[in-house]
C-alpha cells in the first residue's frame, strides 16, 4: 500500500524531479537513444535494402532521404516549440485566474510531459538520422529504415498531439482542477500504517528537543523510519510539528526520550524541509489550494461565486472522508510492533482549521457562498465522524454563521444563512 503518511525525504526530492516539466521528457530521450542507434546499425547492415525491395514509397535514394530527414527535423522542432509555447501561455493565463501554485500540478500531468517527451524524441531521432545520411553514399549509408520508421510514427503522433492539446485545455478548466484536488485530498484519508492501540506513559518533560536544521516548510516526514530510529535506541519520540507547517532553523520538531544525540540527528534528517509548499505535503497542500481557488474567485477582480461554491462542495467531501479517522493521540510502532512514535496533534485540525478560517473570511461577505459552506458543514455533521471532528465543525459553523450574519445586508440573506445552519 502507498505510504501516504510516511514519506522519506528522498521521496520529496524524487517527486520534485519526476514531476518537473523536463524530468520525464529527458528520460524518454535517453531511453530512445539506444533504439535510434539500433536502427542506424540495422541500416548499416543492409536493413534499408530489404525495405527498398518493397518498392515505392520506401525505395528513396540518398538525396530524398536527406530532404526527408531535414523536413522531419524542421517539423519536430516546430511542433516542440509550438507545444511548449502553448503550454506556458495557457498555464500562465490560468494561473493568473486560479492561482500560481496550481502550475506545478498542471505541468506535472503525465499527458503533458509525455507529449513533450515524444516531440523531443522525434526531434533527436530526426537530427541523428540527418547526420547519418550520406546523399551520395551507398544504400547502407542512406539510413532508409531509420527515416522511414520515424516518418510512419509521425502520423499517430499528430493524432496524439491533438488529444494532448484537448487534455491541456480540460486540465486548466476550473471545475476539473477542483475535482482533481478533491480526489487527491480524499485519497490521503487513510489510517496510519503501523498504528498501535496504546503506548507507554512517558515523562516527556525529561526529553530532548529535535529541532529543524533549516527554515522552510515541512514537506514530508518518514514516520515509520522515525519509529525505527527510536526503537533501535530503546527510546521514544513525540511528533509536535506536522507536514505543511512552516519552521525556522532551531524550531522544535518534536521531543525524543531515551535517544542519544546520534539518534536525535537521524530522526531530524527524516524531516524534509523545503522552501515552498508542494504536493508531497499531501492533504494539507490540497486543501489549501482549494481555499486559494475559492478566495481568488471571490476577489473583486474575479467575483465568481459559482467557483467558490464548487470549492465548498469539494471541501465537504474531503472533510467527510477525513472526519471518519480517529483524532486522538496515536502511537506508531517500529518494525517489531512496539509503540515508539507519538503523534499528539489531531489530523483534522492540522489540515482544516487554518484553511476553513481563511475561507470564512472570504465567504462571509457572500451569503450565497456562506450558506453553501454552512450547508456542507451540516451534511458532514449528519455522517458518522469522530467526536473531535464533530466539535470542530460545529465551532466553525457557529463562527461562520455569526460572521456572515454580521455582513448580511437584507433579511432575506440573513434568513437563508440561518436556514442553512440548521441541523
Amino acid at each position: 500500500m502507498k505510504r501516504v503518511h510516511s514519506r522519506p525525504p528522498s521521496a520529496w526530492v524524487a517527486a520534485l524531479l519526476w514531476r518537473s516539466y523536463w524530468g520525464l521528457p529527458t528520460l524518454m530521450v535517453a531511453l530512445a537513444l539506444p533504439l535510434i542507434v539500433l536502427l542506424l546499425h540495422a541500416d548499416a547492415k543492409g536493413a534499408g535494402n530489404a525495405l527498398a525491395a518493397l518498392g515505392w514509397p520506401f525505395d528513396f535514394g540518398g538525396s530524398a532521404a536527406q530532404s526527408l530527414a531535414s523536413s522531419l527535423v524542421t517539423l519536430y522542432g516546430a511542433l516542440a516549440t509550438l507545444y511548449f509555447s502553448i503550454s506556458l501561455l495557457v498555464l500562465t493565463i490560468a494561473a493568473s485566474n486560479l492561482g500560481v501554485r496550481l502550475i506545478d500540478r498542471w505541468i506535472s500531468r503525465r499527458t503533458t510531459r509525455v507529449t513533450l517527451g515524444l516531440l523531443l524524441v522525434g526531434l533527436a531521432w530526426a537530427v541523428l538520422a540527418l547526420l547519418a545520411v550520406d546523399p551520395d553514399g551507398a544504400a547502407p549509408r542512406i539510413a532508409r529504415l531509420t527515416i522511414a520508421t520515424l516518418a510512419c510514427l509521425t502520423l499517430p503522433l499528430l493524432c496524439w498531439l491533438s488529444y494532448a492539446l484537448h487534455d491541456l485545455g480540460r486540465t486548466i478548466q476550473v471545475d476539473t482542477a477542483i475535482a482533481a484536488l478533491g480526489a487527491d485530498a480524499v485519497q490521503e484519508a487513510r489510517p496510519y500504517s503501523r498504528a498501535c492501540d496504546s503506548g507507554p506513559d512517558c515523562d516527556w518533560e525529561s526529553g530532548e528537543a529535535v529541532t529543524a536544521r533549516r527554515s522552510g516548510y515541512v514537506e514530508t516526514i518518514d514516520l515509520n523510519t522515525v519509529a525505527d530510529h527510536a526503537g533501535r535506541a530503546g527510546g521514544y519520540f513525540r511528533l509536535e510539528t506536522g507536514q505543511g507547517a512552516f519552521v525556522m532553523a532551531g524550531d522544535r520538531l518534536g521531543t525524543a526520550l531515551g535517544c542519544d544525540a546520534a539518534c536525535r540527528n537521524r530522526i531530524g534528517r527524516e524531516f524534509a524541509i523545503g522552501s515552498f509548499r508542494s504536493a508531497p505535503q499531501g492533504a494539507v497542500f490540497y486543501v489549501r489550494l482549494l481555499v486559494e481557488i475559492a478566495a481568488r474567485a471571490l476577489s473583486p477582480a474575479v467575483n465568481d461565486f459559482y467557483t467558490a461554491r464548487a470549492c465548498a462542495d469539494t471541501l465537504g467531501a474531503v472533510m467527510a472522508a477525513h472526519g471518519r479517522l480517529g483524532q486522538g493521540d496515536q502511537w506508531i510502532g517500529d518494525r517489531d510492533g512496539a509503540a515508539r512514535l507519538l503523534i499528539v496533534r489531531a489530523r483534522f485540525a492540522a489540515i482544516f482549521d487554518g484553511p476553513l478560517a481563511a475561507f470564512r473570511q472570504s465567504a462571509a461577505a457572500y451569503p450565497v457562498v456562506a450558506s453553501r459552506l454552512l450547508d456542507m458543514y451540516g451534511r458532514v455533521l449528519a455522517r458518522e465522524i469522530d467526536p473531535v471532528v464533530r466539535a470542530a465543525i460545529i465551532e466553525h459553523r457557529a463562527i461562520l454563521l455569526a460572521h456572515a450574519l454580521a455582513k448580511a445586508e437584507t433579511e432575506t440573506d440573513a434568513r437563508a444563512l440561518t436556514d442553512a445552519a440548521q441541523p
